[in-house]
Formats: structure tokens, sequence, C-alpha cells
């Protein structure tokens, strides 16, 4: 039995899209949509979504309209998330006594707030 590969090649996936109004963020798969069967593929693990040039996004139902989608411009895309409005870093560290060993901090488990 061969070994399944369950690293993501992301040089192959890795075009992240983000929507300028709400700051969603997209994976965009059109690229790899052009094969009708890698469509149904990502279809299958994942609901596919149009995304307009205008930022509008829609469910894609049927598989077989994304060729026309592609020539109108949208991105097919998979849901990621949204970004944080704003970064906020914990300060549960701060007053913690810190110990380096191997390259690694230790904290005790109580200092934690």
């Amino acid at each position: 039995m061969k070994p399944v590969n369950t690293q993501i090649n992301l040089k192959r996936m890795s075009n992240i899209y983000i929507t300028k109004k709400d700051k969603f963020v997209w994976l965009d798969v059109t690229k790899r949509c052009k094969s009708s069967m890698t469509t149904l593929e990502l279809n299958q693990a994942h609901e596919l979504y149009a995304v307009n040039p205008d930022d509008v996004d829609y469910l894609i139902e049927d598989t077989d309209i994304i060729p026309t989608l592609i020539k109108q411009g949208c991105r097919i895309c998979i849901e990621v998330g949204h970004l944080p409005k704003e970064y906020k870093p914990t300060d549960s560290w701060k007053d913690t006594d810190k110990e380096l060993i191997n390259g690694y901090w230790y904290v005790k488990m109580a200092d934690i707030n």
C-alpha cells in the first residue's frame, strides 16, 4: 500500500484574495477549475463561490457554469474567513517567569492569565 501524501503544495494553491469592502479572505482556485475533473473534486470537498470583480460573491450550485463565470472575469473561490478588525496582542506572558531550555521557552501554567 502506498503512503498517502498529506502535504499541500502551496505553490499550486496559494492564491489568496481579500475583498476590499469587508476584508473577507478567499482561496482563489480559478486556475485549478480549468479542468472539469479537478472542479468536481474541489466541489465535493468544499463549497465553491464565484466572486465577481465588484467583490460580490455567490454560491455556485452547478459546476457546469464555471467556464462561463471564468470568461466573465469571476474568481472561483473557497471561503477562508474574515481578517480581524484589529490585532491586539495578549499580555498573558508579560509578568511570567520564563526559562529558556534547549531553544524552547517554558513558563508555569499558573502564571498565565
